[in-house]
């Protein structure tokens, strides 16, 4: 008697353990699928930014460069006349711009988990903000030529103006480049994956 007892007590217990540790690993089941969904959708997020992000850079520098041609032309017109520096830029040739670059995506896709990042994709974006990096350095360098100087008319100072200038467009064409791989690649990808789709 005591032994079916013990033994019912025992069928009894397993029992109870059996629909505690199933439902805990239920619990942990549901709980590591939304996570996953959510790391899922940060993902999506993530690349989603980027891709805008980068499109808008690619077009704002694409202006950029086309104001910094005309730029360039317009000194190499003027530079034999009696103009200073300031009025040959600011009037003639319409100012230097400078492109307002955003790299946030990038911030955010190395917090991806370590698995979902493309690091070709990381490599590029890694590239890009490296060459943004030096259109800002080589724009301080002709800011610091250029603060002192504005109010030369020599054409020796517009030469190295020009130099300057060129020195800086350069290396926005090279990042323009580095904008069209990317979208080739990335953006365009994607959006073909998009429209494949089954519904």
């Amino acid at each position: 008697m005591k032994t079916n007892s013990i033994l019912e007590k025992s069928k009894s217990y397993l029992k109870e353990l059996t629909i505690v540790i199933a439902g805990v690993l239920i619990a942990l089941f549901i709980s590591n699928q939304k996570e996953n969904n959510q790391l899922r959708e940060y993902h999506i997020a993530t690349i989603e930014t980027i891709n805008n992000e980068v499109k808008a850079n690619y077009f704002q520098l694409k202006r950029v460069i086309g104001k910094h041609k005309r730029l360039i032309d317009s000194i190499n017109k003027y530079s034999s006349e009696n103009i200073t520096l300031t009025e040959l830029i600011k009037e003639k040739g319409g100012g230097v711009q400078i492109a307002t670059l955003t790299q946030s995506g990038l911030e955010f896709y190395k917090k991806n988990q370590i698995f979902s990042i493309d690091l070709k994709m990381m490599s590029r974006l890694i590239l890009m903000e490296s060459i943004s990096k030096y259109i800002d350095s080589k724009m301080d360098k002709f800011s610091s030529f250029y603060a002192p100087n504005r109010f030369l008319n020599s054409e020796e100072s517009k030469k190295l103006v020009i130099l300057y200038l060129k020195n800086i467009l350069n290396s926005e064409i090279q990042l323009m480049h580095t904008y069209e791989d990317f979208i080739d690649k990335y953006v365009e990808d994607e959006h073909n994956e998009k429209k494949n789709a089954p519904q």
